[in-house]
């Protein structure tokens, strides 16, 4: 397991001049985490730890109603450091992840050059940080960013940047990959994507592409978030990137377990209406097939696909909604995943298996 201040490669930074480290604004996102209140304190408490000079904490909390959000106040007051600024939001109602997000956004400091968004199942790695903003530094072009997160097990691989398929799936760069099977992981790349797990974006650059000004789609809630950025600043001129920093362990899924299969549904089916692929015509077949499926076994009492159902009718929804904002975006700006026959073939019948990718895999059009 990595200590949390190894990097995959060594970065050159002085460290005398802390005085010239851009501000970040980290903003931290809760909800209900009573159930795994210890890891989530753990997540805070390595935010303090973080070996960086300018940043402030901004901890959003979405309503919770579980006393969490008075537990993580109390020892954010108790335990952090003295030169970090912490700041509370706490929302009228829970928003998900793009509308506490967003508030966290909103809050932020004014002179924060760049904003990082953490789940609070995520403890990051100290020197994190300042290795990711010292490579954005340097590509003034990049509008996201995030480096190598781990499974909570500091083995296994939760992500390495995220890829967008042909056919409208998203997911981690070798998700569930050892290391010495994640080829590529030991320098920068392009990806379609950062992992909004753990993200830092430029303010600037998100300022002028996102919808009034904001990184995600209030309305989006979960899932539709992360990729959707990653896709806009590709599809406005700008370039989205991993590095091989080691950024935290992920014990993901504590917060959404229950609510995972609509709202991942509902995502892809907006996902289909918003970004164009070479398979665009087969969309409305799928659509059609997946509703006449699951509409028969919801009048049947499948409560599963009446679940499905109603995902699908809510994706082409918010699918509507966020075109209207951000028109039409083609995966073809961006690194993406090529659609094989095989693959073509298990989305048309629906059987299609989780992603395995690597860095080879991608596709990544000439970038000057």
């Amino acid at each position: 397991m990595p200590k949390y201040g190894e990097r995959l490669i060594s970065l050159s930074v002085n460290e005398d001049f802390w005085y010239m480290q851009p501000r970040v604004s980290v903003i931290w996102l809760n909800y209900n985490s009573a159930k795994f209140l210890s890891l989530a304190l753990h997540s805070l408490k390595s935010l303090f730890d973080l070996d960086y000079d300018n940043y402030e904490i901004v901890i959003v909390d979405n309503a919770s109603i579980d006393g969490s959000f008075e537990v993580i106040k109390d020892f954010a007051e108790r335990f952090k450091p003295s030169s970090v600024r912490v700041r509370f939001i706490r929302s009228d109602r829970n928003r998900g992840y793009s509308g506490g997000m967003n508030l966290g956004w909103l809050a932020r400091d004014p002179e924060s050059k760049y904003v990082a968004f953490l789940n609070n199942d995520l403890v990051v790695y100290s020197l994190s940080l300042h290795g990711i903003i010292e490579y954005m530094k340097s590509e003034t072009d990049v509008g996201a960013a995030s480096g190598l997160i781990y499974y909570g097990d500091g083995r296994t691989i939760y992500s390495a940047g995220g890829v967008v398929t042909e056919l409208w799936s998203a997911g981690g760069i070798c998700w569930t990959l050892s290391e010495n099977e994640c080829y590529g992981k030991d320098r920068p790349h392009y990806v379609t994507y950062a992992d909004g797990a753990y993200m830092v974006v430029n303010t600037e650059i998100v300022k002028r592409v996102g919808v009034y000004g904001k990184p995600f789609i209030d309305k989006a809630f979960l899932y539709f978030d992360d990729y959707v950025l990653g896709l806009l600043l590709w599809n406005k001129g700008y370039r989205v990137r991993y590095y091989p920093i080691k950024a935290g362990l992920h014990y993901a899924h504590r917060t959404i377990k229950p609510t995972i299969n609509y709202f991942s549904i509902r995502a892809q089916i907006a996902l289909m209406s918003v970004m164009k692929t070479r398979f665009r015509s087969i969309a409305s077949l799928y659509l059609l097939r997946r509703l006449s499926i699951h509409s028969t076994l919801c009048v049947r009492g499948v409560k599963r696909s009446c679940e499905i159902v109603r995902a699908i009718y809510d994706g082409l929804s918010l699918g509507s909604y966020t075109k209207r904002y951000l028109g039409t975006l083609t995966i073809y700006k961006a690194p993406y995943l090529r659609a094989t026959n095989e693959e073509l073939k298990c989305f048309i019948l629906g059987l299609c298996k989780e992603l395995k990718v690597t860095f080879k895999d991608l596709y990544i059009r000439k970038i000057d």
